[in-house]
């Protein structure tokens, strides 16, 4: 008889995460039956989500807390259907607060399949007592950092490590000429590529300072182009809020498909903090980074994080590669100033690609495909039942 996982994603991050997930299942095991929660990707793979995950793009710690009752109602509608379903094993990929209570509450209800947590909590950045949580809740992790299992098998949870998947798209492949060419851009005019974010919380705090910046730099580079890939499922969102805000008028939107060929078209990147700094790294982008949380998830975010940068590919160089502007720091003035030095200093700018390529370089290095790893731990995982 045939297995059957079901694999929850709770935002477009772990939407994609699944899709490629499902990808690689159905590649090495055709039979295996899949069913799942999650967004427009997962979809596209033949799996209609039975419930809407668009509430779980939640961003701070007490943004969570306002929605803590609709967090948990879809925690119980979550579980309630991976019961119904029968499936032998769940894969809850990232987005902590929603899938330890999905977890915790299968555990209480006696499920009696393989539950598997795809991407650890941050422990090495801060609350190091999720180890802990994570180790009496689920059975297996798969994690994406090579550093992060000796947090974890101490406290007596199996660990496979599988690579960021981040990695198993080619970021540097796209064509920058063509693509100015399309969009009417000379070949010597420069080009900014501006990325609010995937949530709502993100872009709408950042409209207004990203918008600010660019207004700033069009003042000094009249013939700067501003592009900006778009998600379809924040499109709408973006493009209103900032013509509301009377901010990015003269912005060139694109369709997301074309982020790698935006990073090639590119001199200069001005992005939320997040898995798309680690794609402009990639591309070799020189990139400034700005981020805004509510005020009281700042406060106690800022107490509680250990490391000292919060963008992966600064952590992995240990060098402020990417310059990050937080909260009050994330305004025109200082967000300006580093992108200003790099448009005004080619040399600069090259080495700082330079520097990006290598760093990712040794990021990547022998990796292969996160989600056929993945893949192949889980299968491994019914293996080992047998």
């Amino acid at each position: 008889m045939a297995k059957h996982i079901y694999v929850v994603a709770a935002e477009r991050s772990g939407d994609s995460l699944g899709a490629a997930l499902i990808d690689s299942l159905r590649g090495k095991s055709p039979y295996i039956q899949i069913s799942g929660i999650g967004g427009a990707q997962m979809n596209e793979r033949g799996i209609n989500s039975p419930i809407d995950v668009a509430p779980l793009a939640i961003l701070g710690i007490f943004e969570g807390l306002v929605k803590y009752r609709t967090v948990m109602r879809l925690v119980r509608q979550a579980t309630d259907t991976i019961f119904k379903s029968g499936a032998d094993m769940v894969v809850l990929i990232d987005s902590w607060g929603f899938m330890i209570r999905v977890a915790e509450r299968l555990k209480s209800q006696g499920y009696d399949g393989i539950i598997v947590k795809y991407v650890a909590p941050q422990v090495w950045a801060m609350r190091e007592g999720r180890t802990k949580v994570l180790a009496r809740s689920v059975d297996h992790l798969l994690t994406i950092h090579n550093f992060e299992a000796p947090y974890f098998t101490r406290e007596g949870l199996d660990v496979t490590y599988v690579g960021n998947p981040v990695f198993d798209d080619d970021y540097s492949a796209g064509d920058g000429a063509a693509l100015r060419k399309r969009l009417g851009i000379d070949g010597d005019d420069p080009v900014l590529c501006v990325l609010l974010g995937s949530r709502p919380a993100e872009i709408i705090r950042l409209a207004k300072p990203f918008g600010d910046t660019l207004a700033l730099l069009k003042s000094k580079y009249p013939k700067l182009h501003v592009i900006s890939p778009l998600a379809e499922n924040t499109a709408q969102l973006t493009q209103e809020h900032t013509q509301k805000l009377g901010v990015f008028e003269d912005v060139i939107w694109l369709d997301e498909r074309d982020k790698a060929d935006a990073f090639a078209a590119c001199d200069v990147a001005l992005a939320c903090s997040g898995t798309v700094t680690t794609q402009l790294a990639m591309a070799g982008v020189p990139t400034v980074v700005g981020y805004k949380l509510g005020t009281l998830s700042y406060l106690v975010a800022s107490r509680l994080f250990k490391a000292d940068y919060v963008s992966v590919v600064n952590l992995a160089a240990n060098d402020e590669l990417m310059p990050e502007f937080l909260q009050e720091a994330c305004e025109a003035q200082t967000l300006s100033a580093p992108l200003l030095d790099l448009l005004q200093d080619k040399d600069f700018r090259q080495s700082r690609r330079d520097a990006l390529l290598a760093v990712t370089q040794k990021m990547r290095a022998g990796q292969g495909s996160a989600s056929d790893k993945a893949a192949r731990a889980l299968l491994n995982l019914f293996r080992k039942q047998s």
